[in-house]
């Protein structure tokens, strides 16, 4: 029996997403498992939302109770170190992350896929890691 195709999978991510933290890790954790080049593609979701004008989930109360609950319950399946920041409305609606998607996105022009990985770690530490 022949070895399975190697995949390659592409990642979209925006360090201001929890959501997409838990999917970071999870694909990173099983990338050799699922036999799979992982290629980081970081982008702009704010840009997105609004040129689709659509409205964050926090934007919306029943959503964002919700959300609440449900990254609490995914924060502790996955054991990811993940609070929301204290400064939530500062973090996510005033600084935003153009200023890390383009590091990102300079970072994986310039250095390899590994590089890439680390420093979006490390910025989703410093946003949702904080201790309040």
């Amino acid at each position: 029996m022949a070895a399975p195709m190697r995949k390659s999978v592409e990642f979209f991510f925006d360090v201001l997403s929890p959501y997409s933290w838990i999917g970071f890790e999870q694909i990173c954790r099983y990338k050799n498992k699922w036999n799979m080049d992982l290629k980081f593609k970081p982008f702009f979701l704010g840009g997105i939302m609004h040129h689709s004008e659509n409205t964050p989930p926090a934007m919306n109360p029943h959503k964002a109770r919700y959300g609440v609950k449900d990254l609490h319950r995914l924060r502790n399946y996955y054991k990811i170190p993940m609070n929301e920041p204290a400064d939530f409305v500062d973090v996510m609606f005033v600084k935003g992350s153009l200023s890390a998607q383009r590091l990102l996105t300079a970072i994986s022009m310039d250095l390899n896929n590994e590089a890439v990985e680390d420093v979006s770690r490390q910025l989703w530490l410093r946003v949702w890691s904080k201790v309040k």
